[in-house]
């Protein structure tokens, strides 16, 4: 054999032998292509408003350690907080309506119990959840998603149900999404210390590494826990466990808040804006 045909044959063999081992990248794992599925999906239902869902991809992502925990907790905190006020606020304009409406009351009061339940549902996953901030490290919290939807004044439409008005079907619905879009926003806002100031949160969202102190957001976790505890108390739905629920886990995120440490997350993807 020449040396020009060894030299041939020993460049194939390198080049196999590179393909199939060293300078191949490993595939990622079930568990790596599973998150990184549902991380994406989030991200889509988030742009398209469906909070919902939204919500519920970030959930799988709360499960197990992952690449995108310390990005999904915040997102997933603010929002489900948001979701439950935003319900919160339609049952109280409704059960102001009914008092108003003596005709309709009776409406009015079903759609209360009715929003009073939706709100229950979302802050009962918010709170159940609100420990995950511990699975985060000391340091600054990433923050990996842009302001929702909305804006920061309420719908009119609340208005007009607190003052007896009865809605289209239309324009009920419009009021139920514009509600709970305004109220994810001012979550959102609250969330990163800049409550009822859409311009500051919107300077502090901009780029693709926003963070916020530990301190702020789990204050601000705290802060909502103890609001949303009211939807149990006794002009409400009368559930004083969940009440007293909510209040200790207020007290759990304060003092997960509190916690300090020169610690950094770096995160293992680049967090880019929906």
């Amino acid at each position: 054999m020449s040396v020009f045909s060894a030299r041939v044959l020993t460049i194939s063999i390198l080049a196999a032998a590179c393909g199939m081992t060293a300078c191949s990248k490993p595939a990622p794992s079930a568990s790596a292509q599973r998150a990184s599925y549902y991380w994406s999906a989030a991200r889509e239902t988030y742009a398209n408003g469906d909070y919902a869902k939204t919500a519920d991809h970030l959930e799988h992502l709360l499960d197990a350690p992952n690449q995108y925990t310390a990005l999904a907790v915040p997102w997933y905190l603010v929002l489900t907080s948001g979701m439950a006020n935003g319900y919160m606020e339609l049952a109280d304009q409704y059960a102001a309506g009914a008092h108003v409406n003596k005709a309709k009351a009776a409406a009015f009061r079903t759609k209360a119990a009715d929003y009073r339940t939706i709100a229950s549902q979302w802050a009962m996953r918010f709170a159940q959840n609100s420990e995950k901030l511990k699975d985060i490290p000391l340091g600054p919290l990433p923050i990996a998603f842009p302001l929702p939807k909305g804006g920061a004044a309420q719908p009119p439409q609340l208005k007009q149900i607190a003052g007896g008005m009865e809605l289209s079907p239309e324009d009920a619905e419009a009021a139920e999404v514009l509600t709970v879009q305004q109220a994810v926003l001012m979550a959102v806002c609250r969330g990163v210390g800049a409550p009822q100031n859409l311009a500051k949160a919107e300077e502090i969202l901009a780029g693709d590494r926003a963070e916020v102190s530990r301190a702020t957001f789990g204050n601000a976790v705290a802060d909502a826990l103890e609001a949303e505890s009211a939807l149990y108390a006794r002009n409400r739905m009368d559930e004083p466990q969940k009440l007293a629920a909510l209040r200790s886990r207020a007290e759990i995120a304060r003092k997960e808040a509190a916690r300090v440490g020169s610690a950094r997350i770096i995160a293992t993807v680049t967090p880019q804006n929906p």
